[in-house]
């Protein structure tokens, strides 16, 4: 064979691939063709793992980087390390925890680094994190650190925690409030980035020479709005312009930010705003016994005519106000609310997400007192248009249960039954899970025999759509893709003949709506 012919031929095999490959994208763009169901019935299927009994989640290693501080205290060092993911942790707070335990003896010797005594193992007080933006809270005794340092300290955990795709954004407080970057704790850092320069002693220098000039300047704030069902606040980072680096200046600005509203798709896009509703212009007072310095804000008595009719509640008006402001302005413990004559000073369980009573000691409202109020954007997935697909929908959930199955379980339920979509049978409740276990590779679910008798009445399309409604969002950003599903302990086949529900479930793209 001459190379003419051999080259005619890589040219023919060339074309024909290239065909082959128009023809397989040409079938891609029309949409993912499933094939049809086969009766598995008669087929012995291996068994699995013992139901669980009790919810659980299984500990995993992951491998991070941790930045302590230079022996010199004023530059970031990475340290690269394998931690422990204890079970119902996050990756975020398995790596926090590590760093503020310090290094170990080797990594201090062998990569020339400190970290601060704060005083207890896993000295993080709190970890949220919600829409990109996480926050940390410190203990108290950690202001006992220079300022220089505790500001090291701030950038050395914000370079932590950005090192997850998840957290963009972090807010390093200190006993509930932010601490400020200088002496006097007057100036704030605010919302912070990630930092590439490891010198932070030149970064600290920058914002002190700016304080200390008067000049304008910018930072970034997280500010927290209503979700649109009014059961949350949702975080949302801005930039903001300060003409003076006062506390009194950040506070009327982060109040007229506020008054703006927000874009947020989740959020309320209508409610009263801030600026509108005060009578005298907010304070930074002592409390009456004089052992705090609060911010002090008036609000007209119509405030609460316009809360009712934006469907919100004092509280979460208060939460608003209370996670934005203490975020950013320093040096102050908490908030006084007046609406009308009337000191602000309890909130009942029918008005909070967790159903529990808030008492504000000393009528002083914290961040710790609305926790339960933090919000997080999840991903949810029911039925499609065409009834047989499923589409991906999110929504607003406790952002301490984000990552929890049994939370995006219970909000597959309030789809069906508050937003008419359907996910699952309406008749199901909370009470109808009766475990999660989730490992690293599959999770585990145990329902009710209530739960696997309103499947089988569904018809058999409408049962494929439930189940994977379930699949699809229990596996959403998961480690584990795959999941078991139990009745009473055990499994079962087909309920009502659209689905072989024995062995395991992997997740199904496929079945998702462009």
């Amino acid at each position: 064979m001459t190379e003419n012919m051999k080259e005619r031929g890589r040219r023919a095999a060339l074309a024909g691939m290239l065909l082959l490959t128009a023809a397989l994208l040409g079938g891609c763009m029309m949409g993912i063709e499933e094939r049809p169901m086969a009766d598995l019935t008669d087929i012995p299927i291996a068994e699995g793992p013992q139901a669980p009994q009790e919810d659980d989640w299984a500990a995993y290693e992951e491998t991070v980087t941790l930045y302590f501080l230079g022996g010199d205290g004023t530059t970031l060092v990475p340290v690269t390390r394998r931690v422990t993911v204890e079970g119902g942790m996050s990756r975020a707070e398995a790596a926090l925890c590590a760093l503020l335990d310090g290094p170990y003896t080797g990594e201090a010797e062998g990569y020339g680094v400190q970290w601060p005594d704060m005083g207890q193992p896993n000295a993080v007080r709190r970890l949220e994190v919600s829409g990109g933006v996480a926050t940390v809270d410190l203990p108290a005794r950690v202001r006992e650190l220079g300022p220089q340092e505790l500001f090291a300290v701030r950038q050395a955990v914000t370079n932590t925690l950005t090192e997850f795709a998840e957290i963009s954004y972090v807010n390093v407080l200190v006993g509930g409030r932010e601490e400020g970057f200088d002496l006097g704790a007057t100036a704030s850092v605010g919302t912070m980035t990630r930092a590439d320069d490891p010198d932070t002693a030149a970064k600290y220098a920058r914002l002190e020479e700016q304080r200390q000039s008067g000049a304008r300047v910018t930072r970034l704030a997280t500010l927290y709005f209503p979700s649109a069902d009014g059961r949350f606040i949702l975080p949302e980072v801005r930039s903001i312009d300060l003409a003076a680096g006062t506390a009194i200046d950040s506070l009327y600005t982060l109040l007229g930010e506020l008054s703006r509203g927000t874009d947020m798709a989740l959020a309320a896009q209508a409610f009263p705003a801030p600026m509108s509703y005060i009578e005298e212009m907010p304070e930074i007072v002592w409390t009456q016994d004089g052992a705090y310095r609060a911010i002090e804000i008036r609000f007209s008595a119509t405030l609460d005519e316009a809360l009712g009719e934006a469907g919100l509640t004092r509280a979460i008006y208060a939460a608003m106000l209370t996670d934005t402001l203490m975020g950013f302005i320093p040096g102050v413990e908490g908030l006084q609310i007046i609406i009308g004559e009337e000191h602000v000073t309890l909130f009942s369980a029918e008005e909070t997400p967790d159903g529990q009573e808030i008492a504000l000691e000393s009528a002083l409202a914290t961040r710790g007192d609305f926790a339960s109020y933090l919000g997080a954007p999840c991903v949810f997935y029911a039925q499609g248009e065409d009834g047989q697909r499923l589409r991906r929908l999110t929504r607003a959930i406790a952002q301490s249960g984000q990552d929890g199955p049994r939370e995006r379980l219970t909000g597959l339920m309030r789809l069906s039954q508050e937003e008419d979509i359907f996910a699952l049978p309406r008749e199901l409740t909370a009470e109808d899970v009766l475990a999660v276990c989730t490992g690293e590779e599959e999770i585990l679910v145990n329902l009710s025999e209530r739960f696997m008798q309103a499947l089988a009445a569904l018809d058999a399309q409408q049962e494929r759509v439930a189940v994977y409604a379930m699949v699809n969002t229990l596996t959403e950003g998961c480690r584990a893709q795959v999941v078991r599903l139990y009745f009473e302990g055990a499994q079962h086949g087909t309920l009502a003949g659209g689905l072989e529900l024995r062995g395991a479930l992997m997740r199904n793209p496929g079945m998702v709506e462009e």
